[in-house]
């Protein structure tokens, strides 16, 4: 199957992704929805898509396309991938997924039920290193910690402190830290260990109660994960994981995974680098799998967008 796309959206994320689809055989982009004819039109002329929309039903219709991504706001993603499902799209959505479990669990249902596609598009799971590191776990013996850092200092703060809110900053949109960049340290774990026995969510907040940064806890067992992001510090980003006989280090951060170190015990080491960015290696695996229409795979990687949206709203509620 070559996967026809129309997207939702026009942010930064959007772009990175149609000059992956530019380079990848087997999916092309044929279509823009906007709710601004404008807006639809630079991001079209931009990558040479020829259909612009500014009526998502409409885009929805076209026989043409069989495939919807959805950039949009948080929380436009369940209204939007439903009706794509309901049209018979094949979806891709943009992370994080949906704000609550059970509009994810409809979702998912629904994508079944009709035997159509539906990916979370976050780069994490979809990166080569990141199999890499599954790999190589054993390496390091007993597992005893994860320890991901994800702090990356956001211009529309800023506009925070001078009293714009955008909808990152908007707790009305879904917005916040633990949405927008703690969740790739979330699906980092969660891809390799499943659903914590127990979480814990302590984070900073701004005067409209939306958190600016947080550290997320959870243990499995004897296992303890620290996740921390923050969209008003910066810091040297990192993922570790260590064992009682040497670690994984993961750079710059969980969703790009441009180096990865293995250490062991006696100064054995082994490290891979990767040169592309983190959202050509997804539009490179989301076309294979399609192409080899991998069904289970996908439905795989739906349970940890399951359980990753149950941690997300569990935590944005307590």
């Amino acid at each position: 199957m070559e996967i026809r796309m129309g997207t939702i959206g026009s942010g930064v994320i959007v772009r990175h992704i149609l000059k992956g689809v530019e380079r990848t055989e087997g999916i092309t982009c044929k279509a823009v929805y906007s709710r601004k004819e404008e807006t639809g039109r630079k991001l079209a002329d931009e990558f040479g898509v020829e259909k612009v929309y500014t009526d998502l039903d409409a885009m929805c219709q076209d026989e043409e396309l069989n495939f919807i991504y959805v950039a949009s706001p948080n929380s436009l993603h369940y209204g939007q991938v439903k009706k794509a499902l309901e049209y018979g799209k094949n979806v891709i959505c943009e992370k994080p997924f949906t704000p609550t479990a059970a509009e994810a669990e409809e979702l998912i249902r629904m994508a079944k039920d009709r035997h159509l596609f539906l990916f979370e598009g976050v780069t994490t799971l979809y990166h080569p290193h990141y199999s890499w590191v599954r790999e190589h776990m054993t390496d390091i013996g007993d597992l005893k910690m994860i320890s991901c850092t994800f702090c990356q200092y956001s211009s529309r703060y800023d506009l925070l402190k001078d009293g714009e809110v955008t909808n990152i900053f908007n707790p009305e949109f879904a917005g916040g830290s633990l949405m927008d960049i703690n969740v790739y340290n979330l699906h980092f774990v969660v891809g390799l260990l499943g659903a914590p026995d127990e979480t814990a969510y302590f984070a900073g907040r701004h005067e409209n109660d939306v958190d600016i940064h947080g550290v997320l806890l959870m243990r499995y067992k004897d296992v303890i994960c620290q996740c921390t992001g923050a969209k008003d510090t910066w810091c040297e980003n990192n993922v570790q994981i260590m064992g009682d006989q040497g670690y994984i280090r993961v750079t710059p951060t969980s969703n790009q995974l441009k180096d990865v170190c293995l250490v062991q015990k006696g100064g054995e080491t082994q490290s891979v680098h990767l040169e592309e960015d983190q959202w050509f290696y997804e539009v490179q695996e989301l076309a294979r799998l399609v192409q080899e229409e991998d069904y289970e795979t996908c439905y795989k990687n739906l349970k940890n967008t399951l359980e990753v949206v149950r941690i997300l709203e569990k935590c944005r509620n307590a």
